[in-house]
């Protein structure tokens, strides 16, 4: 038990943080630089995070009225990101 713990400013006894790492593909790409994108089902597995898995957390996160903050390899978001809204949901 924290002896002295320290004081939330809303009066809460209990802080709560929720994580996901959400790194797609990458590991493939760095581990086989010249033959990644040949390893398709490899590749398919990896991308269910950005494809289903986030849309599915924001969306339950919105039901909820949850903040969140995601901190995603740029290079892993952006494809998924092209034609979007600001959100990538569609929504600006």
């Amino acid at each position: 038990m924290i002896r002295r713990p320290v004081p939330c400013r809303t009066g809460a006894k209990v802080a709560v943080a929720i994580t996901f790492d959400m790194d797609a593909d990458s590991i493939l790409h760095l581990a086989h630089p010249k033959d990644s994108i040949t390893r398709i089902s490899a590749m398919s597995m990896m991308r269910y995070g950005p494809e289903v898995a986030v849309p599915r957390i924001l969306e339950a996160y919105r039901r909820y009225g949850i903040k969140q903050t995601f901190f995603v390899p740029a290079w892993c978001i952006e494809p998924l990101s092209q034609g979007r809204g600001s959100d990538g949901q569609g929504r600006a």
